[in-house]
């Protein structure tokens, strides 16, 4: 678990003005993400894993359900946050190589 990852999503919480608990809905999913409700369903439906049990894509979230509700537990949004801010890392565009794009 990512101390820097947990870190972003308490302020996250304080920010939606949620509580820390082991699950959340689909709504509250929305608020604490700041995302809209087509890109939680794909989120969620992106989530696929090998098999080694290890997710396909980072930028998915796990969920389960209980009662006919979709939920994301906080574990899994702590992953979800550390997941994207490496593979965003590592996976962006080199500064320099805007240059690329000057004057084209």
């Amino acid at each position: 678990m990512s101390q820097a990852a947990e870190d972003k999503l308490k302020g996250m919480l304080r920010a939606a003005g949620l509580p820390m608990k082991g699950s959340y809905r689909r709504n509250e999913v929305m608020t604490i993400l700041s995302i809209s409700k087509r890109t939680f369903w794909r989120l969620l439906t992106r989530c696929e894993r090998d098999e080694e049990g290890l997710l396909v894509y980072p930028d998915c979230l796990d969920s389960f359900s209980i009662r006919r509700e979709r939920r994301v537990s906080y574990m899994e949004l702590i992953d979800f946050l550390a997941r994207n801010n490496s593979y965003t890392r590592a996976n962006a565009v080199d500064p320099k190589q805007m240059r690329l794009f000057e004057g084209a």
